[in-house]
């Protein structure tokens, strides 16, 4: 069966690319990329002898707010592994490995990617079967997704082997 990758590296300066699968044993179940983000407030004024309000519409465009994103992961593996692996990928997200806590992400399911990313949090929610089989941990982490505009895409090396991740 193939997987869906997620591909992610860090913005400090000669991140190497991690994947999650090869790297983390990680397996994303759901990766909610928004194609496109909700339209920040323009900057305003209410006259209270007009009608309606004075907005101001920057000629570049309207400006998009940062979202969260609720992605769903999951690991298998021997019983009582999870743990290690889980904490593991959090070091790596949070930077807490000295490796950077900003990042861009690129799916290749949703073949979205974005930039200005960070951890938020780990979700209270999971779902835990150990059994003989061994492990099997499904669990959300909440990202903040600041840049919600540029396009992140995969670089490449003459061989076609994903090299890192890069604006569009």
């Amino acid at each position: 069966m193939q997987y869906e990758k997620v591909y992610i590296q860090k913005t400090k300066a000669n991140s190497p690319i991690k994947e999650t699968i090869a790297d983390f044993d990680i397996y994303c179940a759901d990766m909610p990329f928004k194609l496109f983000a909700e339209a920040k407030d323009p900057s305003k004024r209410d006259w209270f002898d007009e009608h309606g309000e004075d907005e101001y519409i920057p000629n570049g465009g309207i400006k998009l707010k940062s979202y969260t994103m609720d992605v769903k992961f999951c690991c298998k593996g021997d019983k009582y592994s999870a743990n290690a692996k889980i904490q593991k990928f959090l070091n790596y997200l949070t930077g807490l490995d000295n490796t950077g806590a900003e990042m861009m992400m690129f799916c290749t399911w949703t073949k979205i990617g974005r930039m200005g990313i960070r951890f938020d949090k780990l979700s209270d929610k999971a779902d835990l079967v150990r059994d003989e089989d061994g492990d099997t941990l499904v669990f959300t982490v909440v990202f903040k997704v600041n840049d919600p505009v540029t396009d992140i895409i995969l670089s490449y090396d003459t061989n076609r082997r994903v090299v890192g991740l890069k604006k569009a």
